[in-house]
């Protein structure tokens, strides 16, 4: 089978005080056609910038310093300016990380496409990667599209050409396991379609486990094992591959995962609940709105002191808009929500201090979230000064060290910028300005999607560390239901909405009873190429749930919402 790709020696690097800092050192590797390769590693390894050279670019003051990259048979950076743009999208094409951010927000669907080029129609093109009504979704702009259905379109584009070669830098990332699974998918089917050759980039191991057949494992900028897929992930050979195969959340995990340095795993159990613990945080028939569109339709829970919640569901189920009412940043339409320490439906800015300093958010992304011109100290300072937890500049600064170092960070980076920051660094940052107002409510939305899985594993664990050291009620809003396994008590699955299953997590992962839940687990991705589905999936149902009837109680807190097979006598909750 002909290779379309042929790394040799691959050698990058940047200039900093007037040396050359190596990026890529001696990186060899091939792709066959029909193939999918990948590439993982933590930041800063050195994936994405091989990924990149492919294509032919190397980011602002970096260099290639030795080796050589060969796309189609031809180099690619010895091609005049003409031919590598030739080569960009025609031989080799693109599906970036952010599809929202790749497409144009000023223009129709349709148009983007047809700019790219490529003797395919549009609409063919939109049949292709499996979008509904393709002649209708060509009129839309981006933002009236779901996020996979977005990644969908850059999709589109990228094979619109027909290139050779798709290069695919996270292109699942931020998207719900569903839709994630959907999209790969996609790609696995165009892939043996089309018969392209494939390098993903990727830091999740469920993603490489289900869509490549070789793995490369760079860190440092060194590839450090190459294997089959199989082969690699039954018997890693190099502690570094053990240790990130360790690090991934288990959907049968009944804890978090501790992992040694040469890669043994030992899964720690849950603290548990007190059984007279308090409940700090009330929501009952909570509905929200979008101008006439309902988000957010009656929905109801309790969370105790110490506890941990899990709201799970796909996107625009609705999770992360509750999150935002809770925090006082969207005012409910309905129903009520409370604190120990008083009501929680205004908004926060009219919100009584003592209260509003009680419950607290950790945004999913800390690049965005932290201010990029003040330095670390200062942004965990500011809610200190702003809460007045803190009386004057001295016990602000000491404070603010203390809080920086309860999240595990040297102290010493309160001097530091946002940049000077790794993502996971940056995430612990924003953990500790939450924790500057002394909360008893802490709400994580999303807060591990885009780390590396042992970044991952590190915050969660500290998560539970903070929980249990200052008997926090912690409302935690993930798709990865690997993760909501091993770090929450409780679950309330949410489905356009309307809750349809809620319970002690144990008990909904060992007989999930709607057939919602059971989709989810269904999809959800696990580091084994040969893994088996968690559960099996329900294709065709209905909500069978009436005003006075809505649930099946299945005990100690378990319920699901009234459901019945499709063209079938209405069922008692389960099948």
């Amino acid at each position: 089978m002909a290779s379309i790709v042929s790394v040799n020696s691959l050698s990058v690097a940047y200039r900093s005080g007037g040396r050359d800092v190596p990026v890529v050192r001696e990186v060899s590797l091939e792709v066959a056609e029909g193939r999918t390769l990948a590439l993982v590693g933590e930041s800063g390894s050195g994936k994405s910038t091989v990924a990149a050279t492919l294509l032919g670019h190397l980011r602002h003051g970096s260099r290639l310093t030795g080796g050589s990259v060969r796309v189609d048979g031809r180099d690619v950076f010895a091609l005049p300016a003409r031919e590598l743009r030739r080569l960009r999208g025609g031989t080799v094409a693109m599906v970036a990380q952010n599809a929202g951010h790749a497409l144009t927000p000023s223009m129709r669907i349709g148009k983007q496409i047809e700019e790219v080029g490529g003797d395919v129609p549009v609409v063919e093109l939109l049949e292709q990667v499996r979008l509904p009504r393709p002649a209708e979704l060509a009129r839309r702009y981006p933002h009236e599209l779901s996020g996979g259905q977005q990644q969908r379109v850059a999709i589109a584009m990228a094979v619109a050409a027909r290139p050779k070669l798709l290069v695919l830098d996270e292109p699942t990332t931020g998207l719900d396991v569903v839709t994630q699974r959907s999209v790969l998918d996609l790609i696995a089917a165009l892939r043996d379609e089309l018969g392209l050759a494939a390098l993903l980039v990727s830091h999740d191991l469920g993603v490489v486990a289900h869509l490549a057949d070789e793995v490369t494992v760079l860190r440092s900028g060194r590839a450090v094992e190459s294997a089959p897929t199989r082969k690699l992930f039954a018997a890693p050979e190099n502690p570094y591959t053990r240790r990130l195969l360790a690090s991934v959340p288990r959907l049968d995990d009944p804890g978090l995962a501790l992992v040694g340095e040469a890669g043994e795993r030992e899964v720690r159990p849950k603290a548990g609940v007190a059984a007279d613990a308090p409940v700090v945080l009330c929501a009952r028939d909570v509905t929200i709105d979008y101008g006439r569109s309902r988000a957010v339709h009656g929905v109801s829970f309790d969370v105790r002191r110490g506890e941990v919640l899990a709201l799970v569901g796909e996107s625009g189920s609705g999770k992360s808009t509750l999150a935002w009412t809770l925090a006082g940043l969207r005012t409910p339409s309905g129903g009520t929500m409370t604190h120990e320490a008083g009501d929680l439906n205004p908004p926060a800015h009219q919100r009584p201090l003592p209260l509003r300093r009680r419950v607290q958010l950790v945004f999913q992304n800390a690049d965005t979230s932290l201010n990029p011109r003040r330095s670390v100290g200062e942004a965990v300072r500011r809610p200190l000064r702003f809460f007045g937890t803190a009386t004057g500049r001295t016990d602000a600064a000491e404070r603010a060290r203390q809080l920086i170092s309860d999240v595990r960070l040297d102290p010493a980076l309160a001097d530091r910028l946002p940049a000077q920051l790794s993502g996971g660094q940056r995430q612990r940052v924003g953990i500790a300005r939450a924790l500057a107002g002394e909360p008893d409510v802490l709400i994580a939305d999303e807060i591990t999607t885009a780390l590396d899985v042992s970044v991952q594993a590190d915050v969660l664990r500290l998560l539970d560390d903070l929980r249990r050291e200052r008997a926090l009620a912690c409302l935690f809003i993930s798709h990865d239901l690997a993760v909501v396994r091993g770090v929450a008590d409780r679950v309330l699955v949410l489905r356009h909405g309307v809750v349809v299953e809620e319970g002690p997590t144990e008990a909904v992962f060992a007989a999930p009873g709607h057939p919602y839940t059971r989709q989810l687990m269904a999809a959800a991705l696990e580091p084994d190429p040969d893994a088996e589905p968690f559960v099996e999936d329900i294709a065709e149902w209905e909500d069978a749930a009436v005003p006075d009837d809505l649930w099946t109680d299945h005990g100690d807190g378990h319920r699901v919402r009234r459901w019945s097979p499709v063209n079938a006598p209405i069922a008692e909750g389960v099948s």
